[in-house]
């Protein structure tokens, strides 16, 4: 065979080989695609809303008027005052429930006679057990924590010049699962 024909010949048997090789890429193939779009997160938020008060809520003695100064009036037997605080509770988002709870601090203990007592109430509902209660989601919630400090009647000199700390309270909102 010349040199020609064996050149044609090569040349040939590569162009079959690329075309079958081509051929074994042609599967058919297809891609799509769909936007799923955008996620946000929700929202918990308490926020403390006005001034907060005391008031002598005792049922009997109230002398010069029903509004506390803590910083001037002195607590004694048989006084209840209570302090008052106002919030806004946000809770937003799918599945979001949340627990408004009053933690009065570590305060140490009250002196002898003196009970501090926390409660809150959200949207008028008070908390079953007192300090604790859930709020679902939707559009703002008003909560409102009571204080209660009662000093009840004793005898002798006891509980005479002691503090009643409290400055310790805190309000706290947290989400919970149910």
């Amino acid at each position: 065979m010349n040199r020609n024909a064996k050149g044609a010949l090569a040349a040939g048997a590569a162009v079959v080989i690329l075309l079958g090789g081509a051929g074994s890429y042609a599967l058919w193939s297809d891609s799509g695609s769909n936007t799923p779009g955008n996620l946000t997160t929700g929202e918990l938020d308490l926020t403390a809303q006005g001034t907060p008060s005391w008031t002598d809520v005792s049922t009997t003695g109230v002398v010069g008027g029903t509004a506390v100064d803590p910083t001037t009036d002195l607590l004694v037997p048989l006084d209840t005052w209570e302090y008052t605080s106002t919030y806004t509770a946000v809770a937003t988002g799918k599945n979001m429930e949340a627990e408004v709870t009053v933690d009065p601090g570590a305060a140490g203990t009250p002196p002898t006679g003196v009970t501090v007592t926390p409660v809150a109430t959200v949207d008028g509902t008070p908390a079953p057990g007192g300090s604790t209660v859930t709020i679902t989601p939707g559009a703002p919630h008003t909560v409102v924590v009571k204080v209660t400090v009662a000093f009840a009647d004793v005898n002798d000199q006891v509980s005479q010049n002691q503090g009643v700390n409290v400055s310790g309270m805190s309000v706290n909102l947290n989400q919970v699962r149910s």
